[in-house]
């Protein structure tokens, strides 16, 4: 399968992050690693961002089984129908 290098533009409107995020969370080893691809350019591999936007979705998932459960919201408030939890 041919790898796709997405430049930051993609990325950001991919993860919905902005830049500063992007790179604190490469600092930090919680996002995929960019890919110097030029003199003053980098690009990220599309599937390892497309698996880091997938953990995201199971934590949650996962996150909300355990611990909010059904009908609860952000930090296990109850939500009532047709607002948000804050």
């Amino acid at each position: 399968m041919a790898k796709r290098l997405l430049r930051l533009p993609a990325v950001l409107d991919r993860t919905g992050s902005n830049a500063t995020e992007i790179y604190e969370q490469m600092k930090a080893g919680t996002f995929p690693r960019s890919v110097p691809i030029g003199k003053r350019t980098v690009g990220w591999l599309e599937d390892e961002v497309d698996k880091w936007i997938s953990d995201r979705v199971t934590a949650r998932d996962f996150h909300s089984k355990h611990k909010g459960g059904p009908g609860r919201g952000h930090k296990g408030r109850l939500v009532q129908s047709g607002t948000a939890a804050a």
